[in-house]
């Protein structure tokens, strides 16, 4: 169905299994604006009643815009071993009890159109999808959504702030001021954050575009925000940064799509996918790398080295796109010094049977003055893996659509699952572990479906010798009659603890949240429910009248089947006593706006939960 599931294997064109390395980028030192202070403030809840439909303005993320310039792409030379099948994989079954788990119900689309105060009262967009960022350290658990922001006590899930518009926090104009006629501020999306044991610092990242407040039209600007708390209380405010990423690329404007960040004991490590604001062609992966213990001081780093990846296919096949930085679960003496990244080997080729992981070395220089003798190395490796590819979109349950039935009461609505891009990357125990979204299939079902796959991949980096990389173990989840989609990867400091949190969803069952234990050599636990849908999806991106949804051509009675955007990403984190956070995307119960229904479900698992 639509056009994931209908991608053939003729365009499927995989890369070489023979393990390489070798230097790659071109690399530049750049600088890190400093940006002012600010705080989450305690929030203010509007009545949803107050909401006026006129003068409601739904907007989506700015995936769309890049993923149509990469996905089912068939350039580039064809491998040898090229994969011709989707995996076939055994249904893992379900729990009936799920031992050491809480949770909470997270921000919804109705906390993030609502929130604001002051100024930014009333001039939030509707946003879809929520791409959620969660970190948890000091007792406080932060949860980031397009586009707002709530911390909340770890114990008692009790929001202690928020939630607060990013462009409020961030001290950015609002979104828009529903004046007559409008008037727009920043386009802001993709937040992520994450909790620094080393520096007792919380993190936050914002994508930033500028526009034209008379029109909306983007003026070209662009860049990537920072935020630093002052102090392991998220409550006490933060430090901002700027990087200014207009002219990273070609025929710029540019902006940089999708960040990702990830930290070692040295180095902050930002990584973003550059697209033309001429062309609206992908122009490479942008890679930053800067001092994390300056951030944490609240001051600018000496430096930011900028590393500029080729846009297009490489001799072997592989195409470098969202190259996960690491979060580093353990020591400096791990790594040695070195932050990893990790990534599909190719997603714009429909199945993969490879990941290409990264190295920055000398992460230590990162703190010291900028001299003509300053060089880092980023080198990339290829590894084999098992066989990841293009999910179909996810099927749901049919319930209400009180958006649909008046808009497009024709339409069926599925989920989109994007494609195989590599998810959130821990290092731990000498192991990058993540996973991915793949197509597979399971026996005693007809139709191809969304599932997961993972992956340890065991790195080393010993002073003076090329990075060693290696899958050490792998393996998929497949649910049964349900598709599971957008996993994240939660893993303890040693390793020796990892779950998986993802999407689920099937005809019989509504959009919930799941997550399953990884057992090892390949081996994953039964899946456990940890929210349960409350209804079907039914927000805007679903529905061509509201937005240029994806939709299959329209069958002689005018019904079809319409796309709605979800994820585009859950979250994982683990605490100081080794317990694993899980952030996933879902239907929630609690009161919806009239344009969209998303919910997020927040997961705590203990160390003795299965």
């Amino acid at each position: 169905m639509l056009r994931k599931a209908s991608l053939t294997l003729l365009a499927a064109l995989a890369v070489a299994t023979a393990a390489r390395a070798g230097e790659i980028g071109s690399q530049e030192f750049i600088q890190l604006l400093p940006g002012g202070a600010g705080s989450i403030d305690r929030g203010a809840l509007a009545d949803i009643g107050t909401l006026d439909p006129a003068t409601e303005f739904p907007r989506v993320t700015p995936e769309d815009f890049g993923l149509e310039q990469l996905a089912g792409s068939s350039e580039g030379p064809r491998a040898a071993s090229a994969p011709t099948s989707f995996p076939v994989v055994e249904n893992s079954r379900f729990a009936l009890v799920n031992r050491g788990f809480s949770g909470f119900d997270g921000l919804n689309h109705a906390d993030q159109r609502l929130a604001g105060t002051g100024a930014f009262t009333n001039s939030q967009f509707s946003l879809e999808p929520p791409d959620q960022g969660l970190c948890v350290g000091n007792g406080f658990v932060i949860e980031t959504v397009n586009t707002a922001i709530a911390i909340f006590r770890a114990g008692t899930a009790e929001r202690i702030a928020g939630p607060t518009p990013l462009n409020q926090f961030f001290g950015l104009a609002p979104e828009v001021i529903r004046a007559n006629p409008p008037v727009f501020g920043d386009f802001t999306s993709d937040p992520r954050c994450f909790f620094d044991r080393d520096t007792n610092r919380f993190f936050v990242i914002l994508l930033q575009l500028g526009v034209v407040p008379r029109t909306g039209n983007f003026t070209g600007a662009s860049s990537q925000l920072i935020a630093v708390s002052k102090s392991g209380d998220p409550t006490q405010g933060f430090n901002f940064f700027r990087l200014d990423t207009t002219a990273h690329g070609t025929r710029c404007p540019c902006f940089g799509d999708q960040p990702l960040m990830g930290q070692d004991a040295n180095g902050f490590f930002l990584s973003a996918n550059a697209f033309s604001l001429v062309t609206g062609r992908f122009v490479g992966v942008q890679i930053y790398a800067m001092s994390k213990r300056a951030l944490a001081a609240g001051v600018a780093p000496p430096f930011v080295v900028r590393i500029a990846l080729p846009a297009a296919t490489q001799a072997d096949g592989t195409r470098d796109i969202s190259v996960q930085p690491a979060f580093s679960a353990g020591t400096d003496e791990d790594g040695n010094a070195t932050e990893f990244f990790l990534a599909s080997a190719n997603i714009t080729q429909v199945l993969n049977n490879s990941l290409s992981v990264f190295a920055f070395r000398s992460t230590a220089a990162l703190a010291a003055p900028l001299g003509p003798g300053t060089t880092f190395s980023f080198t990339k490796t290829v590894v084999p893996s098992q066989v990841f590819g293009v999910p179909p979109d996810a099927e749901q349950k049919q319930g209400t659509f009180p958006l649909g039935s008046l808009v497009n009461p024709k339409v069926t609505t599925i989920l989109a699952t994007n494609e195989h891009r590599m998810q959130q990357v821990t290092f731990a125990d000498g192991k990058l572990w993540s996973a991915v979204t793949t197509g597979l299939s399971s026996p005693g079902e007809a139709d191809l479906k969304a599932g997961v796959a993972w992956f340890a991949v065991g790195v080393k980096a010993k002073a003076g010798r090329p990075v060693e990389a290696r899958v050490k173990d792998q393996g998929y989840i497949a649910v049964p009659n349900a598709s599971a989609f957008f996993p994240a990867v939660g893993v303890g400091r040693e390793g020796d603890r990892v779950a998986i949190g993802f999407s689920v969803s099937g005809p019989g069952l509504f959009p919930s949240a799941g997550y399953a234990l990884v057992q090892g050599e390949g081996q994953t636990g039964r899946v456990h429910l940890a929210a349960v849908g409350a209804n079907s999806e039914d927000g805007f991106t679903a529905y061509p009248s509201q937005t240029d949804a994806p939709c299959t051509a329209p069958a002689a009675d005018g019904s079809q089947i319409c796309e709605a955007r979800w994820g585009d990403y859950g979250a994982a984190a683990v605490d100081e006593q080794g317990n694993i956070w899980m952030a996933n995307e879902y239907i929630s119960p609690r009161p919806r706006t009239v344009l969209a229904n998303w919910g997020t479900f927040v997961s705590r698992l203990t160390t003795d939960g299965d």
